[in-house]
């Protein structure tokens, strides 16, 4: 039976890009609510584009 990739040896090292990307610390508390905060703040601004083209549209139906 053949086997679709090719035999790698690690040796117990990680990948070669693991060395660049590595593993990121994880954020601090601080860090972490205000990512929150900014994303919070994202979605308010498309729920209200999406709200404004409900309208758009309900206009649209109604004049048709």
């Amino acid at each position: 039976m053949w086997r679709r990739r090719s035999w790698r040896f690690y040796f117990g090292f990680p990948p070669f890009g693991f060395y660049f990307h590595g593993l990121k610390p994880l954020p601090s508390k601080k860090e972490y609510l205000d990512m929150l905060q900014e994303y919070k703040k994202d979605l308010e601004e498309e729920l209200k584009e999406v709200e404004r083209e409900i309208e758009e549209t309900r206009k649209s139906l109604q004049q048709d």
